[in-house]
């Protein structure tokens, strides 16, 4: 990957720890990505993860580069949001002449926008409205579906969930495994983890087994999981949401290490919560047909690599994890207000053609998923001064 055509590094004035903005590439009115607090964080991936969100905007056909941010800092601290306000204060530019943020790792929706609105500004994705033309009363019309509630969540806490799950139906049926014979693990239970259960679930997909930082939950006796009622345990309890866990009882299951998952024989695995997530010695001895790589960087080259040798289906974290940009395609695209169901549609249907592009040229070209991808990027067209989403001069 080329490196980042803006870096801005900060550094805390109060507790010193560092923190990124990394913009891929300055071609289009747009860049969008993610901002992260993760202990440990580097510059380097910052810039990185920024460079997938490129490919993620190309993939998607949207008109836009991509972008990341983050903090090198501890999200379990209670000093957290503070910490957060200071970074965001001092990118603010950004936020309002070409930066469109959204949550990634160990943030949410809610905590951005509340920090935003402490620095004057009415939302994370305010330059959206700058881009789109649109009015104020306009994009506010449109921002608010976000937080309608769709199911056990809100529109924008499944959003980017939906776009795994499309992704998994769409290998099955590359697959010709029909849903409801389909056998799925998932590692992770947070919000992109578990909103890609919901979707899956209410499909009819049978969810084997999961994972999250602590143990997995796995079926017994061929019955899959109750989706349906962990999901309405997480919601009873504040420390599963904020954590990400797997609810410590369960109507079905059994539970064990956390490892468990990774020896489960199943139809797809869909890695979404943390980086290398599978590695190579994972890749070697996984019992599976398929990777839906929700998370960003959850699979290693290596693993990739030997997944791609041994005949698995691997769909990139650049491909399986573009359902947040489209949903933004699906909200502010169309000329029209949409619903959220409008929108969760949208995801659906381009996820899925896009996968079945991406797999038809695989096969085609006898090369591996992420090859067909970055051929696909390479050859999408560049508009830059048009708006991110919509049709071509609208």
């Amino acid at each position: 990957m080329k490196k980042p055509e803006l870096i801005v590094e900060y550094t805390d004035p109060l507790e010193g720890f560092k923190g990124w903005l990394a913009i891929d590439s300055l071609t289009h009115r747009m860049a969008a990505g993610g901002m992260r607090v993760q202990r440990g964080l580097t510059r380097e991936v910052v810039g990185d993860l920024a460079a997938t969100m490129t490919l993620k905007m190309r993939i998607a056909g949207i008109r836009a580069d991509g972008a990341k941010c983050g903090i090198d800092y501890d999200p379990a601290s209670p000093n957290k949001q503070e910490a957060m306000l200071r970074f965001i204060r001092a990118i603010k530019p950004y936020l309002l002449e070409r930066y469109s943020m959204g949550p990634d790792l160990n943030t949410t929706m809610p905590e951005l926008d509340e920090v935003c609105a402490r620095i004057g500004i009415s939302s994370i994705k305010a330059v959206i409205a700058t881009c789109q033309e649109f009015t104020p009363a306009e994009f506010e019309e449109r921002v608010r579906l976000l937080k309608r509630p769709v199911g056990h969540a809100t529109l924008g806490k499944l959003r980017s969930g939906a776009g795994v799950a499309a992704s998994c139906l769409a290998v099955l049926e590359f697959l010709q495994i029909p849903a409801a014979e389909a056998k799925v693990v998932i590692q992770g239970f947070g919000s992109l983890a578990s909103s890609a259960a919901y979707f899956l679930h209410q499909a009819g997909v049978p969810i084997i087994g999961l994972a999250d930082c602590e143990k997995s939950l796995i079926s017994e006796d061929g019955a899959p999981l109750d989706i349906a009622d962990l999901l309405d345990r997480v919601c009873a309890d504040c420390t599963c949401q904020a954590k990400g866990l797997i609810p410590k009882e369960a109507a079905v299951g059994c539970y064990g290490s956390r490892k468990e998952i990774y020896s489960l024989p199943c139809d797809v695995f869909i890695p979404a919560a943390i980086e290398r997530a599978i590695d190579r010695q994972a890749a070697e001895t996984m019992q599976i047909k398929a990777v839906v790589a929700g998370a960003n960087l959850a699979v290693t080259d290596e693993a990739e690599a030997i997944l791609h040798q041994r005949g698995i289906i691997v769909i990139p974290d650049m491909v399986a994890g573009c359902g947040g940009s489209l949903s933004m395609q699906g909200l502010f695209g169309p000329e029209e207000p949409p619903s959220a169901q409008d929108v969760l549609r949208h995801v659906d249907r381009k996820t899925r053609s896009i996968i079945r592009n991406l797999l038809e040229r695989s096969h085609r070209d006898s090369i591996s998923p992420r090859e067909a991808a970055l051929r696909i990027c390479a050859e999408a067209p560049l508009h830059p001064d048009t708006k991110p989403y919509g049709g071509l001069g609208s």
